[in-house]
């Protein structure tokens, strides 16, 4: 008797358990569904004008058979096909139909147009696609499944074959070029792509119930979130993608918003963020996305080809940042303060610590200060230079050809993109002519920097930045950068081009400030407001604009315009989106010093002066006499900051002796070298190789009235930590 009754209960048991871990299931799949959708509520700032692009929407839907009658559902071009905006009309209907307050909530004749278009689209022959594996990789399905879930919280369910349809062509994919890449474990899928494919079957896995596909989504998704030499987070906490290319902002802001969704969605689940992959991804998004940002507009400089869309360098990642805290409560503090900064209820200097670092994976220097924010990109011939394709920064040629970008206020360069002389970036030694392309995929055909030699020093305060132009357009230079506090030293030596162009080196070109500009002229003070072109020889001291100082300690042929420009988009840019037909008006602050056509080893040196309230507040700076130029020549560029007591030099070869009345030093090889005093008799020595190419250093080194010379051999860091600062202390 005791048998019988014993399986029963284990039945019961075994039944019980199933049944659980069923709801269990089934509560994750509904809490996903609902995290998506109230996802999409929370988005729609005014419900009127939803209904408004509804009613719109409406108008040019044939509602008999579900087609949108001026869209080519058989267009597949590669950049923007007409039907494109069928996705984002249908998936509008679902959430009007879903959204409590909109007056299409619960409309039957709403229902049935979402009906009659979704059953169109879905069973069109072809499936609508595009040659750009990316719209039927992601914004297709993503769309589709965003619609479906939409209508899981309508008055009335989708009818079960339209759903069904719907989801089965969701889960197919018809990339002509690109067979597979929707889904995130395809062997061409990493980084930001992966990530967001995986996001997506998140969406997949809940809608259909299935756990393991839910399961692969959320593990795919948070993959990327680890160090990289492919496409993704570098060893340095730089971002790269497409092999190559520095991309902390588009593809890496892209990285951060598709896990920090999928993250949201998941909290509270078994499929919730944790442990090393999050303090890592905290780790990343604090360094290198909102690191960038000043205030609310991040640096250009990581845009990639990106730049040339409206808006691009202004960010608004508030509702980001709330959803970081939940998930997040360890860096939840942080967040607030940036988010501060974001929404401008405080300044951009708010909490914001002296910062410097080189990231020797993709030639890129961050320089941060609570006044004022900089940054470097300088391109060696390991990397690429700026993204172009899809008809996007079709005049970056020269992007990251030491490419230098300074904001105080942060909006310095908000939309001015399109009003640039793109042969005068800024921080730049360019020739006076600009191949553009035009018809090129991203990824491809771009230009690598022409020589190994790009990188930097770093304390993590303070650094030197340099690197060689090496016949770039039979073009070229050695450039370097000095950083401190209050300066920034720019050198440049061995200036040379055979082509019949003027050359330049720019020292920025920014949107003209209201109160225009201040220059000394031999020991007098001129203003300038704007309409203005003028060329000064060995006349200018310095020039003010918009607090920021700009220096001549050596004079040189200097070229000043302030004038209004008028351009639109489409000048860097035909995507074919409305935006880019916008036009932009502004007065641009352009300043450059000239070296003629044809130069032979020429050179340049100036110092930017962040903060600079005043032309009275440059004379008293100018009383400190901070800056010693050591040397500026091919083989060596040097600078000494007496208050710091600080050496910054760039070695180009080897065994070159600085030689000054405190210190001498050479190297054994190219090398960056940076020495602080410490201390009466101590010295901290920094050092890097920036063609990553030795694996040791040695450093003669003599400190005058101390020790005689001496040679300190330093192992410098391999394979993905190759070009990293290492130090020593000399006593």
């Amino acid at each position: 008797m005791m048998r019988p009754i014993f399986l029963v209960f284990l039945f019961t048991l075994v039944t019980s358990f199933f049944n659980y871990a069923a709801a269990q299931s089934d509560a994750v799949f509904q809490t996903i569904l609902q995290r998506v959708h109230q996802e999409q509520i929370d988005e729609v700032q005014d419900i009127n004008n939803l209904d408004k692009q509804v009613k719109v929407n409406l108008s040019d839907l044939n509602l008999e058979n579900g087609k949108y009658k001026s869209l080519d559902y058989a267009d597949h071009k590669r950049i923007n096909p007409s039907w494109l905006p069928v996705l984002e009309n249908i998936r509008t209907m679902t959430l009007a139909y879903s959204h409590p307050k909109s007056s299409y909530y619960g409309d039957k004749n709403i229902w049935e147009a979402i009906q009659k278009s979704l059953n169109y689209f879905t069973s069109h022959k072809p499936l609508p696609y595009c040659d750009n594996w990316y719209q039927q990789g992601i914004t297709r399905p993503q769309s589709l499944a965003r619609s479906l879930i939409n209508m899981k919280f309508g008055e009335l369910p989708l009818d079960s074959l339209v759903e069904k349809t719907t989801l089965a062509v969701i889960c197919k994919d018809t990339a002509i070029t690109s067979n597979g890449r929707n889904n995130p474990m395809h062997k061409y899928n990493f980084g930001a792509n992966k990530a967001q494919i995986a996001m997506g079957w998140i969406f997949i896995g809940a809608l259909s119930k299935h756990e393991k596909m839910l399961e692969q989504g959320v593990k795919e998704a948070y993959s990327p979130i680890q160090y990289t030499t492919g496409e993704g987070i570098q060893y340095d906490l730089s971002y790269d993608m497409h092999y190559g290319y520095l991309y902390n902002g588009g593809y890496g802001t892209e990285f951060m918003t598709c896990v920090s969704k999928s993250a949201s969605y998941t909290l509270g689940t078994k499929y919730a963020l944790q442990g090393e992959k999050l303090d890592l991804f905290r780790k990343f998004i604090l360094e290198s996305i909102f690191g960038v940002i000043r205030g609310k507009w991040m640096d250009w400089n990581v845009l990639g080809r990106g730049i040339s869309r409206v808006g691009a360098t202004q960010k608004d990642y508030s509702s980001y940042l709330e959803r970081l805290g939940e998930i997040d409560p360890q860096g939840k503090q942080q967040y607030n303060t940036i988010k501060k900064r974001l929404k401008g209820e405080e300044s951009a200097s708010f909490k914001v610590k002296p910062f410097h670092q080189h990231y020797w994976n993709t030639d890129y220097t961050v320089h941060t200060r609570p006044s004022y924010f900089m940054s470097i990109h300088a391109v060696s011939n390991r990397k690429y230079s700026q993204e172009i394709g899809n008809l996007e920064n079709m005049k970056g040629f020269w992007g990251a050809e030491g490419t230098m970008n300074l904001q105080l206020k942060g909006n310095e360069y908000d939309n001015i993109f399109p009003l640039w002389n793109w042969t005068k970036l800024p921080g730049t030694t360019l020739p006076d002519t600009l191949p553009i392309v035009k018809d090129k995929a991203p990824g491809v055909g771009d230009r690598r920097g022409t020589h190994p030699f790009s990188g930097g020093v770093s304390d993590a305060r303070y650094g030197a930045t340099a690197y060689v132009m090496d016949n770039d357009l039979q073009t070229s230079a050695k450039k370097s950068w000095f950083m401190f506090d209050d300066e920034i030293v720019c050198l440049g030596a061995g200036i040379s081009s055979t082509l019949p162009n003027p050359v330049s080196t720019t020292l920025n070109q920014v949107i003209l400030a209201d109160d225009g500009l201040t220059l000394s002229k031999k020991g007098r003070i001129w203003n300038y407001k704007k309409d203005l072109h003028l060329t000064f020889n060995d006349q200018v001291e310095w020039v003010l604009h918009d607090r920021i100082g700009y220096l001549f300690p050596q004079k040189g042929k200097v070229n000043l315009s302030a004038e209004k420009r008028r351009s639109d988009w489409s000048e860097i840019s035909m995507g074919g989106e409305e935006a880019n037909k916008k036009v932009e008006e502004k007065s641009v602050f352009q300043l450059s010093l000239e070296h003629g056509i044809r130069p032979e080893n020429g050179k340049y040196a100036y110092i930017l002066l962040p903060g600079m309230e005043s032309p009275i507040a440059m004379k008293q700076y100018l009383k400190k006499e901070n800056i010693v130029i050591k040397s500026n020549t091919e083989n060596l560029q040097a600078v000494y900051h007496r208050g710091l007591e600080l050496w910054q030099m760039v070695f180009y070869t080897a065994n070159v002796d600085f030689d000054d009345e405190q210190i001498e030093i050479s190297t054994d090889i190219p090398a960056l070298v940076m020495l602080r005093k410490q201390e009466a008799g101590k010295y901290q020595l920094y050092a890097a190789d920036p063609s990553h190419l030795h694996k040791t250093l040695n450093v003669k080194i003599g400190i005058k009235g101390l020790a005689d010379i001496k040679t300190i051999t330093l192992a410098l860091p391999q394979k993905e930590y190759a070009g990293q600062t290492v130090s020593t202390v000399i006593n």
